[in-house]
């Protein structure tokens, strides 16, 4: 039997996935950061104080994953910890001067690199692109919902 990858939606989101990220990482190594640490450093700085389970939350990803994260981001100064008055078992994640540093200042290559991805596309066919994208991830979950049970 012969395969079809570039018939295979899961194959073609990946790879544009796995291109998006080595450009992405290009664009950020000259601010010593990777794709994954600078999307956590903007939750950060949207979110204000956030815990790193609700980083995990938004970004789909284990908590393990996102405390190795984290943890580089703190070696880096670009984040630190403080306990919450209410519940010390409680931590919450806020930039560094560092932090807000480093994102202000790639603020605008990763804003021209994202306007440069949707250059050639309409806001209807970006708001088509979404909406298929929410509907495969939507289909993908409840296939793997059913292979649990």
């Amino acid at each position: 039997m012969k395969i079809d990858l570039n018939n295979s939606i899961a194959f073609r989101i990946n790879k544009t996935a796995n291109k998006l990220n080595v450009a992405f990482n290009q664009i950020l190594s000259k601010y010593n950061i990777a794709l994954e640490q600078r999307v956590t450093l903007e939750i950060i700085k949207k979110e204000k104080k956030i815990t790193s389970t609700e980083i995990a939350s938004i970004l789909s990803k284990d908590k393990t994953t996102i405390s190795r994260t984290l943890r580089v981001l703190e070696r880096k100064d670009l984040i630190q910890r403080s306990e919450a008055l209410e519940d010390r078992r409680i931590n919450f994640i806020e930039l560094t001067p560092k932090g807000m540093k480093t994102i202000k200042d790639s603020e605008k290559d990763i804003n021209d690199f994202r306007n440069n991805l949707i250059s050639n596309l309409s806001k209807k066919e970006v708001s088509t692109l979404f909406n298929l994208l929410e509907k495969t991830t939507k289909n993908f979950e409840s296939c793997t919902d059913d292979k649990g049970k």
